[in-house]
């Protein structure tokens, strides 16, 4: 991960993992499986920054869901996502954010 920070001191990567989960949260339950797709995919793709530092099965589960996510944004009948992914994912984002004490940028995307 680099040092280079962006809005007032925050790196980069933590903005980007701040956003995606602010995108993640803000997509509805009952929202059309093409938004909750794209949502996944930004989250997993912010998540893989950190796939070094994450435990093997928690790095594979979001590979996995990675991939779930660009084959059903393309997929002629997309599926909705399933809750226990979204709320895994964002448990994970959480975490990650929290351990860097950045928690207050996710939570003021949402605001």
């Amino acid at each position: 991960m680099s040092g280079e920070t962006i809005d007032g001191g925050a790196n980069a990567e933590q903005q980007l993992l701040a956003r995606a989960l602010g995108a993640l949260i803000a997509v509805r339950r009952f929202d059309s499986p093409i938004n909750q797709a794209r949502a996944i995919h930004g989250a997993t793709l912010a998540l893989s920054l950190y796939a070094d530092d994450m435990a093997a099965a928690d790095a594979a589960r979001v590979k996995g869901l990675r991939n779930d996510s660009i084959q059903n944004a393309l997929s002629a009948d997309p599926k909705a996502v399933a809750e226990a992914d979204r709320d895994w994912l964002i448990m994970a984002m959480r975490r990650i954010l929290g351990k860097a004490g950045a928690v207050a940028l996710a939570e003021d995307r949402l605001h």
